[in-house]
């Protein structure tokens, strides 16, 4: 950058007077020019935390010149290292406040696009994300389109399947926005990741290709088609070592294989709403149910009932009654 150029954005860094019309050709300029060393990233990130509405182009153009900055023009070239995932963070976690949506986009342009980055990053992606859904007070179609993909995200958590971690943040999320009308996008994604959470969970070989429990296969898109692969592991869950893994018993998990099988055969059956609260309920999640988690149950009656039945008798204690 010229020497006049950076006076002047030290100038507005000093002053805090930024217009949409100079923040636009402050960000061109950058963007035209590339960003080539930190200093002057981090000019870049003070300039946008003085924006209260950036705009698209600002928003699209900082994004792109601070990725391409990370990725492209510091080494190893291609890939985020501990120590600039560190700085990125450091640049983006400067306040109390939760990180912004262009922030919040940068760092998925990041996870997107780089070979590989530190698990540090994901994590404080996916909870950037939380943190703004919950300062929103709902989750919309955006915001929703954020969380699949960090979910999504290749370089995200490392596990094939949705992770625990994954499930609580999610659980967390949904319960601050709970008596509020958030977007169906939202209530997808958080059915979606929770049934591939608990199937992998139950599952005896959830890395096994013929699987297809990968959150790129089912985190892809906000299709909530999943029939065909339930449809196809139906029969597995009444046999084998499936609810091994999450039953408190030996006879827990022969009983769940029992009541899978049952329904099974008989086809067509349902969770009730009493018990669907009850299952809730046993998996640590006991508050009333809100959209989201009837979008879960919904999808788990529609396409799996054995599994859910079989799930709610995995997590049933020895000795203790189903609902009447």
């Amino acid at each position: 950058m010229s020497q006049a150029f950076q006076i002047r954005m030290a100038q507005i860094a000093q002053l805090g007077d930024l217009s949409r019309n100079e923040a636009g050709r402050i960000v061109q300029h950058v963007y035209r020019n590339g960003i080539v060393e930190r200093s002057e990233a981090e000019a870049l990130f003070r300039l946008n935390a003085k924006l209260d509405e950036p705009g698209p182009m600002w928003t699209d153009r900082f994004v792109e010149a601070i990725k391409d900055f990370l990725i492209e023009r510091e080494d190893p070239i291609g890939w985020v290292t501990d120590e600039e995932t560190e700085w990125l963070i450091s640049q983006i976690g400067v306040s109390d406040k939760a990180p912004s949506e262009g922030e919040i986009d940068l760092m998925l342009a990041v996870l997107r696009y780089s070979e590989g980055a530190p698990q540090s990053l994901s994590d404080f992606c996916l909870d950037a994300i939380s943190r703004r859904i919950i300062e929103n007070g709902h989750a919309d179609e955006a915001m929703a389109e954020r969380m699949r993909r960090i979910l999504h995200a290749p370089a995200g958590d490392g596990a094939v399947s949705i992770t625990r971690h994954e499930a609580n943040v999610l659980f967390r999320t949904n319960d601050a926005i709970a008596d509020v009308l958030n977007a169906k996008s939202w209530d997808n994604v958080f059915a979606k990741a929770i049934i591939n959470h608990l199937l992998s969970a139950a599952h005896p070989d959830p890395s096994s290709e013929e699987c297809a429990l990968t959150r790129e296969a089912w985190m892809k898109d906000m299709d909530t088609n999943i029939a065909g692969f339930l449809g196809r592991m139906a029969d597995a869950f009444t046999s084998g070592t499936w609810f091994d893994r999450i039953s408190y018993s030996e006879a827990s998990a022969a009983r769940a294989r029992h009541h899978a099988a049952e329904i099974a055969r008989r086809g067509g059956a349902r969770v009730t709403r009493e018990e669907e609260q009850w299952f809730l309920k046993r998996l640590g999640w006991d508050r009333s149910v809100s959209a989201a988690e009837q979008r879960l149950v919904e999808l788990l009656n529609e396409e799996a009932p054995a599994f859910a039945r079989g799930l709610s008798e995995a997590l049933k204690e020895d000795g203790l009654a189903m609902p009447a």
